[in-house]
Order: structure tokens, then sequence, then C-alpha cells
């Protein structure tokens, strides 16, 4: 494995596991009878953040070679 599939793989954990987790959260809240809005909307937020944060670095490391 390519140093850059290692760290494709480690990323694709750290923006996408989170994103579940907070989605899983959000069903569990709406079978329990609870508001489940907030977790699908932080779950959103998170996806949004963590996209912008890797079209930046992108970018960047797209203006150096």
């Amino acid at each position: 494995m390519t140093r850059e599939s290692t760290v494709a793989r480690a990323l694709m954990v750290l923006v996408f596991a989170p994103a579940g987790g907070l989605f899983g959260k959000a069903v569990a809240e709406a079978a329990a009878g609870e508001p489940w809005w907030p977790w699908l909307l932080a779950a959103l937020v998170w996806l949004v953040l963590s996209g912008l944060a890797s079209v930046a670095v992108s970018h960047r490391l797209g203006e150096h070679r």
C-alpha cells in the first residue's frame, strides 16, 4: 500500500466515521420519539466543514506543484 492510499484511508475514517455516528444517533433518537433533527444537522455540518477543509487543503497543495 502506498503512502498516499494510507493517508486517504485514514482521512476517510476521520471524516465518515463521525458523520455515520451522528446519523446513527439521529436514527436512534427518532426511534425513541425524541427530537432527532439536531443530530442530523450536526452530521450535515460535519460533512460540509470537512469537505471545505478538504477542498482548501487540496487547493493549497495544488498551488505548490
